[in-house]
């Protein structure tokens, strides 16, 4: 792993930077990815009705997880900066449907794997704000066991450095952004029409 001193990043070098998103695409290739994109602060689209849909209907991790609403912190806030950030990469999976409706499948474990390691990657170039988001609960990554930094904080997360919200619990409303990104998904659910016969997981990684 490189590991170069940490950047200013109210001046970083546009060069470098251009050079090291192209690097960590690379890199998610590796990593499976399908798809992934650079965007800027004009496609980080954030909607407060992305946390609504949390809650209407009830998703059953809603306040059940740490990084699941209303623990993901207030929506002001973190639109606020997450504008701070003017790079990131977008990051789409394909999986066939039958794995991803099979709750036995480690599918939405590997994308928090992925999105950490490419988080990671930028930090240790010196991108020391940067901060991923992967996409659903993070719980599937204890395996649907309760969330033992609710329950029992003392003890911690059993996955630190894997945990993270996803887009949507923070506001991004990644339809919107995967349709910016010319890229063709269809909203699933547990009524998924049969004839959807691939599904995705979107991610994020904001690096400067």
């Amino acid at each position: 792993m490189r590991c170069r001193p940490a950047t200013n990043l109210d001046q970083v070098d546009e060069s470098q930077l251009e050079e090291d998103l192209n690097r960590y695409i690379r890199l998610a290739k590796e990593l499976s990815v399908n798809d992934a994109v650079v965007v800027d602060r004009a496609g980080l689209c954030m909607d407060s009705r992305v946390i609504l849909k949390c809650r209407i209907p009830l998703c059953r991790y809603y306040d059940a997880c740490s990084n699941c609403p209303p623990h993901t912190g207030d929506f002001q806030e973190n639109q606020e900066a997450i504008r701070k950030y003017k790079k990131g990469i977008l990051l789409r999976w394909e999986f066939p449907r039958d794995a991803m409706l099979d709750p036995a499948s480690n599918i939405r474990k590997s994308v928090f794997e992925y999105i950490s390691i490419i988080e990671s990657a930028a930090f240790y170039d010196g991108y020391y704000l940067a901060c991923g988001f992967a996409t659903g609960s993070c719980r599937h990554l204890c395996d649907k066991k309760e969330c033992r930094l609710l329950k029992r904080p003392e003890l911690g997360c059993r996955f630190p450095l894997l945990a993270r919200p996803s887009m949507e619990a923070m506001g991004f409303d990644v339809y919107g952004m995967a349709a910016g990104a010319g890229w063709k998904i269809f909203p699933a659910g547990k009524g998924c029409p049969e004839q959807i016969q691939a599904l995705n997981r979107i991610g994020l990684v904001l690096i400067a």
